[in-house]
């Protein structure tokens, strides 16, 4: 580590627990390091000022906030260290005790000098800002409930299509709120807007509610909020996993041309909140609709199907689940059949062979969870393929040495 990196964060740890703030030319020399021509020293500057001005709160904070203001659209970089700054002051921690009070209630008198800062930068440009925004109004979410509340429920508000950065990160707010196991009673008020946001017309709006859905239905305390509400969520992911094609876009790369998918980060958080809401919900979400979106996964890229064959395994894993979908067993011949078909010629060729490799693990594992419940219900159809796909040796031998469940 540069020995300028380490002694600004000794000083920033320091600065936890004393107040450096009245040492002469303490914050000059925080604030010139933020201009350094090193990232890693700016960013230990960021973090150093942001934990020295948690044990001088009442002086280093409004220094925080007046260097925000003052850095103009041309400073986007000091204007990112700062926000970081900030951000480290909120996340800290509210359990960390200063004397007989927490963070938190040291924190709480100066929530309305913060705030309008996070809700400028809400609508940056750069998704870095607005990541630290989200960020702190979810920590912040669990420090003063009321005053977040109404500033996210401003930031929701606006619906127009030029303010879709902001409903991104007020929605983003949702699960760093539900990450850091905030009561429910913090994160139930912004539950119709977090539903709202899956069906907004931008899709990184979506994302980020999907995002949140995901943090949420997960949390020890908050997940109880979302049981209601699955058949909507469900009905929201079967629509962004689909593929669509005016989210493709051809990309001129001088000799040759190559597509990117614009939807395909969209379609992963869906089937990984599908892994995620089956997981919470077992009972509400097990049934045959799981087993289309997995048909629809395993025509999708690789990735996707990575996500498929663990939602297959999970659905498989829940004895009460099985009467539900042994009749669909069959269904999945096809799309097996036709990929391990796909990859057993690319290691033949000698193409592509680690990932190839791989996919094959990867689809023998989940196929060696299913092939139990085929026999069982004496499914020809499964059984018939599973014999026919075990005359190919490479695969033979890949299935035999696959263990369900391990990873890749």
């Amino acid at each position: 580590m540069h020995q300028c990196e380490l002694s600004l964060l000794a000083l920033g740890e320091t600065g936890k627990y004393v107040d450096l703030s009245g040492v002469p030319g303490f914050c000059d020399v925080l604030l010139h390091q933020l201009e350094s021509q090193q990232d890693e020293i700016r960013l230990a500057a960021a973090l150093a000022l942001g934990y020295a001005t948690v044990g001088a709160m009442g002086t280093l904070l409004k220094v925080v906030i007046d260097n925000v203001q003052q850095a103009g659209a041309e400073a986007q970089k000091k204007q990112y260290l700062l926000l970081t700054s900030l951000r480290e002051v909120i996340a800290i921690g509210v359990a960390e005790r200063h004397g007989s009070r927490t963070l938190a209630e040291h924190l709480k008198p100066h929530v309305p000098r913060v705030l309008p800062i996070l809700q400028q930068y809400a609508d940056s440009q750069e998704e870095s800002m607005r990541n630290v925004v989200s960020e702190s109004l979810g920590h912040l979410l669990t420090v003063d409930q009321d005053a977040v509340m109404q500033a996210l429920t401003v930031l929701l508000s606006n619906r127009d299509r030029e303010s879709w950065r902001t409903r991104a990160a007020a929605v983003a707010a949702v699960r760093f709120a539900a990450a850091k196991q905030c009561q429910a009673s913090a994160v139930l008020p912004l539950k119709e807007a977090l539903l709202t946001c899956l069906g907004d017309e931008e899709l990184q709006v979506r994302k980020a509610a999907l995002h949140s859905v995901n943090v949420v239905c997960v949390s020890p305390t908050c997940s109880e909020i979302l049981r209601d509400s699955t058949d909507l969520i469900l009905e929201r992911i079967k629509e962004d996993s689909k593929q669509k094609p005016e989210l493709i876009r051809e990309v001129d790369l001088g000799p040759f041309k190559h597509k990117v998918d614009d939807g395909l980060p969209l379609r992963k958080f869906a089937y990984t909140v599908c892994c995620s809401l089956l997981a919470a919900y077992p009972e509400q979400i097990a049934s045959p609709a799981l087993i289309d979106l997995v048909l629809q996964g395993m025509a999708d890229n690789e990735d996707i199907q990575v996500i498929c064959c663990q939602l297959l395994q999970d659905l498989c894993s829940w004895n009460f689940a099985l009467y539900r979908i042994v009749g669909r067993v069959g269904d999945l011949v096809e799309p097996f059949d036709r990929c391990i078909v796909r990859w057993i010629k690319q290691v033949q060729a000698k193409q592509q062979v680690g990932r190839a490799m791989d996919m094959l693990r990867l689809y023998a594992r989940t196929l060696k969870v299913v092939e139990p419940i085929a026999e069982a219900n004496q499914h020809k159809v499964f059984v018939d393929f599973m014999g026919r796909i075990m005359k190919d040796q490479a695969f033979a031998q890949v299935y035999d040495q696959a263990t369900a469940g391990k990873e890749l």
